[in-house]
């Protein structure tokens, strides 16, 4: 078994070890409006649920190489809102996609013609199509990591879903190490322990 020592081994390891084995992690496919009215969309996997009461989730984003904002994180700081889009298979691509550098002024959702439609509360609109979406508000950004890190917590106000993920996640997509994802398919029930 292999050990690496963070400070003291290659950052590039660390990072490559922690994205493979902290495995799978789910996909905060977020929507964002610019106060210019651009809509972004682009996929985070340092994502979770904090708690239920009220509901908070957390997604963490890193600078861009030259320290700057990404748009997504430069977007929730001045709007406050965005959408966290749950992926199924049909969207794997153009998710994926939808995660490379656009500028700030091109929408991703329109240049991969991702299907879109109005949120109940927040500005920023919800895919259309995908299994769940959480609509939020901007409760708190903690700065962390020597990147740093934007830690940001939403508050959810509107939860859409379809009504069999309360029996079963099957078709949901996670991310694993590298440029790999999987779907869930194999789900294996204990309530009856």
């Amino acid at each position: 078994m292999k050990t690496l020592l963070p400070g003291k081994d290659e950052q590039k390891e660390i990072s490559k070890a922690i994205f493979s084995i902290v495995v799978p992690r789910p996909i905060a496919w977020i929507s964002t409006v610019s106060k210019e009215g651009v809509v972004n969309l682009a996929p985070f996997s340092f994502f979770n649920a904090v708690t239920t009461k009220p509901p908070i989730i957390m997604v963490s984003i890193g600078k861009r190489k030259d320290g700057t904002l990404k748009d997504t994180d430069r977007n929730i700081r001045e709007t406050g809102e965005f959408v966290v889009n749950f992926v199924s298979k049909e969207f794997l691509e153009k998710m994926h996609l939808s995660g490379k550098d656009y500028p700030p002024n091109e929408s991703e959702a329109e240049i991969l013609n991702v299907p879109t439609e109005p949120s109940k509360i927040v500005l920023p609109p919800k895919v259309k199509g995908v299994p769940a979406a959480l609509e939020c508000k901007l409760k708190e950004i903690v700065e962390i990591g020597d990147t740093p890190m934007s830690l940001i917590f939403g508050e959810v106000v509107a939860i859409h879903f379809e009504e069999e993920l309360l029996e079963t996640s099957k078709g949901i997509v996670g991310r694993l190490g590298g440029k790999r994802y999987t779907i869930i398919d194999n789900e294996i029930d204990l309530s009856n322990l």
